[in-house]
């Protein structure tokens, strides 16, 4: 690989973990950019899967540890969530294992299509306007939040918006609060998933790496947006989430999943990110 494509590579290696870590802080789904963009790269979509947990768990670290400093985490409620989102992700991890490769990259593809399709919904209005009631949380909630954590293990891509709609929405944590124990929960659920897939040796880890730079500023940007904005700020940057306003190169990247443009191997990918 010449020196030029090595910085270019690097380069969208960055920005993908950049746009995981914020977005997936904020409520959207950030994977719906950065896989798409790794298997634009070259890796397959198993190795793409498992390589995108390193950016999503570094990502979501650091927007929990700004949450934390800001005294934004309930984590009466959050050690509630945390072993159901855990334990259903080691199921879906699981499940992703154990899947074909070109199925897999059909069920990528299909998750990236309806991450963009629920950015056209009323879903982040729904969030927004939820009407406040006294904070619940019981055995229907735990089978939820499990079943989302099968979710996040399999693939991960738009579980933060899943969780924060049933922390909202079932659970009716204030919505700083539940941004704040969306982001803890994709701590343990992204390290039980990326302990199962670097077992089996399919994390292209010079890549994660890279990612994981890249994310650790996308999700400190993310958490102070979540944070601290009013809720009309908020309101008007979720309406910013719109797929108008996403980068050229993620867009073709969808595109390109649609028409299912799946080239490249782990291996060739490895020694790409290496030489």
């Amino acid at each position: 690989m010449s020196r030029r494509s090595r910085w270019r590579c690097s380069l969208s290696e960055r920005f993908a973990g950049l746009v995981c870590g914020f977005l997936n802080t904020v409520a959207s789904s950030g994977s719906a950019v950065s896989l798409p963009i790794l298997m634009m790269m070259g890796l397959d979509p198993i190795a793409a899967n498992a390589t995108n947990r390193l950016g999503v768990l570094v990502g979501a670290m650091t927007a929990t540890g700004t949450f934390q400093r800001a005294n934004q985490i309930p984590w009466r409620m959050a050690l509630r969530v945390l072993p159901s989102v855990t334990l259903g992700s080691a199921v879906g991890a699981l499940l992703a294992e154990y899947i074909p490769a070109r199925d897999l990259g059909i069920a990528i593809t299909a998750a990236v299509l309806v991450a963009f399709v629920l950015l056209f919904t009323k879903v982040k209005a729904a969030i927004e306007s939820a009407a406040s009631a006294p904070v619940h949380f019981g055995i229907r909630e735990d089978m939820i939040f499990f079943g989302i954590g099968v979710w996040l293990g399999f693939i991960v891509l738009d579980g933060a918006t899943y969780l924060l709609l049933a922390l909202v929405l079932a659970v009716h944590l204030p919505l700083v609060q539940a941004n704040a124990t969306k982001s803890l929960a994709l701590v343990p659920s992204s390290v039980m998933a990326l302990i199962m897939f670097a077992l089996d040796g399919a994390v292209v880890w010079s890549v994660g790496a890279v990612m994981a730079a890249g994310s650790i500023v996308g999700g400190m940007l993310g958490a102070r947006v979540a944070g601290s904005a009013s809720t009309m700020d908020r309101r008007r940057h979720l309406a910013s989430l719109s797929p108008r306003r996403f980068p050229p190169a993620a867009r073709r990247a969808a595109s390109s999943l649609s028409a299912g443009e799946f080239s490249g191997s782990t291996k060739a990918a490895a020694r790409s990110a290496t030489s």
